[in-house]
């Protein structure tokens, strides 16, 4: 299965074109996505290229400092370069979905489900004590 998921931030807006084919016109955006690492404070910048309606969604909703979750498969390949004759390897991701991973104003002042808990630096919550047997799941 080869599925990728991603949260991060536009590092730019994204660059939009329509290619047209025997087949019909197609619809491609694509832009660099910012994703902090795990471990230490570094940060990737991952290539996002998407097609279709979800291009014209990036194309219409997407702009730079937006932070969007990113579902899509992992792509990799190569090309000769032809300056210096070196194998040059390329990493992206065709996303399949795109969703705002943001509040609606872009700040995450989205409302919390439990007003009396404090969220932590990733905007989750801790669920207070006393909530455990109103949850659906356990």
């Amino acid at each position: 299965m080869n599925m990728v998921v991603l949260i991060g931030r536009l590092v730019r807006d994204p660059s939009y074109s329509e290619v047209e084919t025997e087949k019909g016109k197609y619809h491609i955006a694509s832009f660099y996505l910012a994703v902090p690492r795990n471990f230490n404070k570094g940060v990737n910048y991952i290539k996002i290229t998407t097609f279709g309606k979800q291009a014209d969604f990036a194309r219409d909703y997407l702009t730079k400092g937006k932070r969007v979750a990113i579902l899509g498969e992992l792509m990799i390949g190569s090309y000769k370069d032809k300056e210096t004759d070196k194998t040059v390897y390329t990493t992206e991701v065709t996303a399949s979905r795109l969703e705002f991973a943001d509040g609606k104003d872009g700040g995450g002042n989205t409302p919390m489900p439990f007003p009396e808990a404090e969220a932590d630096a990733d905007g989750f919550q801790h669920i207070p004590d006393g909530y455990g047997e109103e949850l659906p799941f356990r």
